[in-house]
């Protein structure tokens, strides 16, 4: 992961952090304690792990984008283009169902990540 690239996982982590206020103060902190698990895991590329903890989360946490973020992530770790775009696409709906609670940033960095992952339907838009 490049400076940038951590730099931008910082800045959404705290956008998301307060984007979140809707949830208890507690299953907020629930929350980030299983994202950074997951994102252990997918560093660890421990894949199996990994993917089962983000369904996980997104039964626990329903109302949220971040079991989404976790298994784009990991299908992005994996080499799996097709199906981390299908998550990221998922935040950003989740972004655009609720947008009093976030940053039009928050929907650009995902969509450039879609992007990146797939560049031919990029040159086409």
């Amino acid at each position: 992961m490049t400076n940038d690239e951590a730099a931008a996982r910082a800045t959404l982590a705290a956008d998301a952090a307060h984007q979140q206020s809707h949830l208890c103060h507690d299953c907020s902190d629930q929350l980030d304690d299983a994202a950074n698990a997951v994102f252990a895991l997918i560093d660890a590329r421990k894949f199996d792990a990994a993917e089962q903890a983000a369904h996980e989360m997104l039964a626990r946490f329903p109302s949220v984008h971040d079991g989404y973020e976790c298994l784009g992530r990991l299908y992005q770790a994996k080499g799996d283009n097709r199906q981390a775009a299908d998550s990221y696409r998922q935040v950003i709906e989740f972004a655009r169902n609720e947008p009093h609670l976030y940053d039009p940033d928050f929907v650009n960095h995902f969509q450039s990540l879609i992007d990146q992952l797939e560049p031919q339907s990029a040159a086409v838009s």
